[in-house]
């Protein structure tokens, strides 16, 4: 009977102790899963924190969120000993993640303005095939078209044909108004194919705002922009306006038909002058074997009739050459 008694004493204690503790409002056994974010729970989970009606559950909410429960104190009627009891509770808690966001911070919006750049930048001038090595004397040239400084930082320029490189401008880099700007290839690295090539002028946003192609490049020439068309010229301009080549006079092609029949015409003509002198020189030998007094008289004639033929015949060919021509 003792030890039945002293069992059922046991079992009492443990119920009283435990119903005891199941009641205890200060209890720190709460199971992790029942904890309160004080920073992202809804009002009715808030409102069964200790001191925290629905009024201060509003409160609580406006003034989100807190690094700690100590800053609890900012709510109206929570002082530090009631801040004890809510962690002697320990219902409440702060998330580590959202303790380290500040008050009320808007997500950060990145802006970015469309930055635009002017045109009347264009290739001006270039040398693929110089009578140099192509490695060191080959140039491209850049001319700013516009009454301003134009800034041509990390603009580029590409090659379009073969293993292509691209050149970007250096930070810095300006180009003065209606001024020029040679980049030689060691300084771009880019390579002009003498079998044909092409570049393009780009800026900073991938705008293409110029370019040019050519094909095989004749050696010691540059290709030149004039007005809009582009033209192979020997006179070199770096860094100064184009000049546009002299044009060779126009000269018309003569048949080979046409040339052997001029000659043969011009021939004829030829003889025909030989066989009047021929005839001139034996009516003059008859002349002065007749009569001695008039051969003063007669030699004259004859140097007016040689000179008259001559002049013929040049005045015969010059007209061809123009009719020719």
């Amino acid at each position: 009977m003792r030890d039945l008694s002293r069992v059922i004493v046991f079992l009492s204690l443990f119920f009283i102790i435990s119903v005891a503790q199941a009641t205890n409002p200060y209890d720190n056994s709460v199971f992790a899963a029942e904890k309160i974010d004080i920073n992202a729970a809804p009002l009715e989970d808030l409102v069964k924190i200790i001191h925290i009606g629905e009024a201060r559950a509003l409160e609580l909410i406006s003034l989100r969120p807190f690094s700690s429960l100590d800053e609890l104190t900012k709510i109206k009627g929570i002082g530090e000993l009631r801040i004890e009891d809510i962690k002697k509770q320990g219902l409440a808690w702060v998330s580590a993640n959202e303790s380290e966001k500040p008050a009320m911070e808007e997500p950060a919006v990145e802006v970015r303005l469309q930055q635009t750049y002017p045109s009347g930048i264009i290739i001006n001038e270039i040398l693929p095939a110089p009578s140099g090595p192509d490695e060191t004397e080959e140039w491209i040239e850049v001319f700013n078209q516009n009454n301003f400084e134009v800034d041509l930082s990390n603009w580029q320029i590409v090659d379009i044909e073969g293993k292509t490189t691209t050149f970007t401008f250096p930070a810095g880099t300006k180009i003065a108004p209606k001024g020029f700007l040679v980049l030689s290839r060691p300084t771009t690295k880019i390579t002009l194919n003498n079998d044909g090539d092409g570049l393009n002028l780009i800026q900073p946003n991938g705008n293409i705002i110029d370019s040019v192609t050519y094909e095989k490049a004749p050696r010691a020439q540059s290709y030149n922009r004039i007005d809009s068309d582009w033209v192979w010229s020997n006179v070199l301009t770096s860094g100064s306006a184009n000049i546009i080549p002299a044009l060779a006079p126009e000269i018309k092609e003569v048949k080979p038909g046409e040339e052997k029949m001029g000659q043969k015409e011009e021939l004829k003509e030829t003889k025909g002058i030989i066989n009047e002198e021929k005839k001139l020189a034996t009516v003059s030998q008859s002349v002065v074997e007749g009569n001695s007094e008039s051969v003063l008289t007669f030699l004259i004639g004859l140097t007016l009739a040689v000179l008259s033929g001559i002049i013929i015949l040049t005045l015969k060919k010059q007209i061809k050459k123009c009719i020719i021509k």
